[in-house]
């Protein structure tokens, strides 16, 4: 993704989607702090509280050629994050042709076709970067997210069981996968 996008959510709202550069750190963490006081956070790893992420480490993701990692701006506000990150792109087995995608975006976001088109560009992106499988790990109760897998052509491949312990409750992953014929 070499250029910023203006994409109307359903709602009507018109938002920015854009790579997320190293100057945008102070952005995204705050952005990490809103969306881990929200109700989307106990569907990933991030939570409240947690340690801010390392400065230097975090530039060097966003710059990284091996790795997409896309902001959705609403004015001047980080509202979404999505990455999508090669697995191990200097071995010579893997060469980088699996890459694992991740998103977040605020309670107040979702359900507006936002990660329909993180899909979109991180499909493009691996197309473009020899990429031949995309995969995610979903929580099992995370049914509008695993619809939304599906319905980009990803496929349930397995399940991770007892993988998070939250609220009191054990819960699963499904290990989602989609599979690009280059």
């Amino acid at each position: 993704m070499n250029r910023a996008i203006k994409f109307k959510l359903k709602n009507g709202k018109v938002v920015v989607i854009r790579r997320t550069r190293g100057t945008d750190y102070e952005d995204i963490m705050k952005f990490l702090e809103k969306f881990t006081r929200g109700s989307g956070a106990i569907q990933t790893f991030q939570y409240a509280g947690q340690p801010k992420k390392d400065k230097e480490q975090s530039i060097k993701l966003y710059e990284d050629p091996n790795n997409l990692f896309i902001s959705v701006w609403d004015g001047k506000n980080v509202v979404g994050t999505c990455s999508i990150t090669k697995k191990r792109p200097k071995h010579p087995y893997c060469m980088g042709t699996t890459a694992d995608i991740g998103m977040t975006v605020l309670d107040k976001y979702t359900h507006n076709g936002i990660g329909s088109k993180f899909f979109d560009i991180c499909e493009k992106w691996a197309r473009a970067n020899g990429v031949h499988k995309m995969q995610a790990g979903v929580r099992h109760n995370n049914i509008p997210s695993i619809a939304n897998c599906i319905k980009h052509g990803f496929i349930i491949t397995g399940i991770e069981y007892d993988e998070v312990f939250i609220n009191g409750k054990w819960l699963h992953h499904y290990m989602v996968e989609k599979i690009l014929e280059n």
